[in-house]
């Protein structure tokens, strides 16, 4: 189903001005929709910009750092095991009791010496063990924020095509099913046309949001590309698959979607999905293929509605 972009009253360009003019992005949103009598703002969940380059030179100067101390401390093993052996070579010679205290007191100053360096070193590892541990979790964060879409915080098309890989290798080990759903929202030009990609990217999130309440805590949702999403969903069959994808669709039709701040309707969008399971022969490619192929069915067929495979691809 369309838009009906008709009685709308004030043209879009108006309505931005009207309705978007002095709302801060941080805020309420520039949307907001009713959905069984409640409503709802968008929230914005900005994806925090991580420095790969920076924490990996900091955790090269920190292991550089460990170096260093360790091989000064071997150096300090060095010079006691000379000053032990400078030592054991006088002992020999020596005739008289003083002799000896002044060689043990050299030896008791020279171990002190080794000990309190130790504790040094032991000091220095254990913060530098602290700083790299620390750094890790921050190089393992910048990991995962490179496999998320900044606008919608879903995996991007790198992370879905990881989760897609391993999940297959999973299915084929486990012989559990896998389907996999994509989903484009329909007519999505024509709201960045008539009401700025600024609403465009409020719908995305919704959409987001849409798809990632219906699915469990296994499940994988990401943002294929431009308006089309992917669920990955493991250890569930065809009908299963097709139940929560129309529920899916049910949940976004259901939405009546307005400007924030001025009431304007826009109106409902819908999307329309494809579904393919898993069969035998299937690789990543494959499956992608089918569920798009079952995607562009359902445009074709009139859009706002789910196709699935007819059997399990053999």
């Amino acid at each position: 189903m369309a838009f009906d972009f008709c009685n709308l009253g004030p043209s879009p360009a108006e309505l931005l001005l009207t309705g978007i003019t002095g709302v801060s992005l941080l805020g309420g949103g520039l949307l907001a929709w009713r959905s069984l009598g409640h409503s709802a703002a968008v929230s914005h969940a900005a994806a925090k910009p991580v420095e790969f380059e920076a924490t990996a030179l900091k955790l090269d100067a920190e292991a550089a750092a460990i170096l260093k101390l360790v091989q000064s401390y071997i150096q300090a093993g060095d010079a006691y095991s000379v000053s032990l052996a400078q030592a054991s070579n006088s002992l020999p010679t020596i005739a008289s009791r003083e002799e000896v205290g002044i060689i043990v007191k050299f030896l008791i100053s020279a171990n002190a010496r080794m000990q309190q360096e130790a504790a040094e070193l032991k000091s220095s590892l254990e913060q530098s063990r602290a700083q790299i541990e620390k750094l890790h979790s921050t190089l393992a964060e910048a990991q995962e924020m490179g496999m998320r879409d900044a606008l919608t915080a879903l995996s991007n098309r790198r992370g879905f095509d990881e989760s897609l890989a391993r999940e297959i290798t999973d299915a084929r080990n486990s012989g559990t099913s896998l389907c996999l759903v994509l989903g484009d929202l329909d007519n999505f030009k024509q709201v960045n046309d008539a009401f700025g990609h600024l609403v465009g990217d409020e719908i995305l999130k919704m959409f987001a949001g849409v798809l990632t309440e219906c699915v469990q805590s296994f499940d994988t949702v990401a943002r294929f590309g431009g308006e089309e999403f992917a669920v990955i969903l493991p250890k569930t069959r065809l009908d299963a698959a097709l139940d929560l994808t129309e529920r899916m669709r049910r949940q976004l039709e259901a939405k009546e979607l307005v400007l924030n701040e001025s009431g304007e309707k826009i109106g409902k969008v819908t999307a329309s999905f494809g579904i393919a399971q898993l069969g035998e022969q299937d690789d990543a490619e494959r499956l992608i293929q089918r569920a798009d192929e079952n995607l562009y069915e359902a445009k074709c067929a009139g859009r706002n509605r789910v196709i699935a495979d007819a059997t399990i691809a053999a």
